[in-house]
């Protein structure tokens, strides 16, 4: 049987024919663009066909004006620069909760109509964030929640999914574990203290930092933690490490950002580059002779580009030198 909707609000129309399934997801897709649309267009609101009843003494018509029903406007979403942007700000504390925030990025803020679970890995993958172990059964839970809906259709071999209007609230109304509460307490607040690490006993100038490279003009952040491992082994004979010590090393001695998530994310891609062991359940990671050349290739390359820039700043030590 062959349905059909029409939906008007103001000056934006939405209408669609065919069966429950097709006219059920062009209206979620209607829904789901309506608060781009509606902050591009003024909301007219028609005039009714009869005129209204002759209103009581004392009242103008200005008054009865007034009472006219007028559309309720979704609000636009919050814009990010990036998915980590909306991660770093949503911190979300299950795979569960990850996988619904990446698919709310998908839906609303690169806006497609539909995803894959490759899609939500790869988009993980290009924030460098760590990616769930089964993103499939993340899927299938919010799908239980209410969030998701499976697709009729597919991308080759892969189960297609969108974002239901329920998940699209729970995204925007998402409040971090323990926020409200900080939100609540009339305390003053405290600055963060980096997890204690025993590497934050060792003093920056022990570590004989210029004898290396200045790690804060290093681009890439995994090249960053090759460097910073490398120095700490050299200098101090530091083995191994955990997520903290990197973290808290990079926060409080180098003045550098950096999140569990993505420093646990570089050792794990880092393959033959770092040995791993687990001490009371806690992962800990070494340099590896691969791990140490490339760091020594990094620290050879940042010197020799810093070394024009020297010269050119010292050209009285270059003409002697010269002469």
């Amino acid at each position: 049987m062959t349905n059909r909707i029409r939906i008007k609000m103001g000056a934006v129309e939405f209408e669609a024919e065919g069966d429950e399934t097709l006219i059920e997801r062009e209206r979620e897709r209607f829904f789901s663009f309506l608060p781009q649309i509606s902050s591009l267009v003024t909301p007219v609101i028609e005039k009714p066909l009869q005129l209204p009843p002759p209103s009581p003494e004392g009242e103008s018509r200005e008054g009865s004006t007034q009472m006219a029903e007028k559309p309720t406007l979704v609000n636009v979403p919050p814009s990010y620069e990036s998915l980590a942007s909306l991660l770093d700000e949503k911190k979300f504390s299950t795979d569960v909760e990850l996988v619904m925030g990446v698919a709310y990025y998908l839906s609303r803020v690169k806006v497609v109509d539909s995803f894959t679970g490759k899609d939500v890995e790869n988009a993980l993958n290009d924030a460098k964030q760590l990616v769930p172990k089964n993103i499939s059964q993340c899927i299938a839970s919010n799908i239980n929640k209410g969030l998701l809906r499976e697709c009729s259709e597919k991308q080759g071999s892969w189960k297609m999914y969108s974002v239901l209007a329920k998940g699209i609230t729970w995204c925007e109304s998402y409040v971090p574990t323990g926020a409200e509460q900080r939100k609540k307490s009339s305390r003053p607040k405290t600055p963060k203290v980096a997890k204690d690490s025993p590497l934050l006993s060792i003093s920056v100038d022990d570590l004989h930092i210029r004898d290396y490279c200045e790690v804060s003009k290093i681009d890439k952040f995994e090249e960053q933690v090759l460097v910073v491992m490398f120095i700490y082994t050299k200098e101090k004979h530091i083995e191994y490490f955990s997520f903290e010590d990197i973290v808290a090393v990079f926060k409080e001695k180098f003045k550098l950002h950096a999140t569990k998530r993505q420093v646990q994310y570089v050792l794990d891609k880092g393959d033959t580059m770092f040995d791993k062991k687990t001490e009371k359940r806690i992962a800990l990671h070494r340099l590896m002779t691969r791990g140490i050349q490339e760091a020594e290739r990094i620290v050879a390359q940042q010197r020799n580009s810093n070394a024009p820039l020297a010269a050119a700043s010292n050209p009285a030590k270059q003409e002697t030198s010269e002469s």
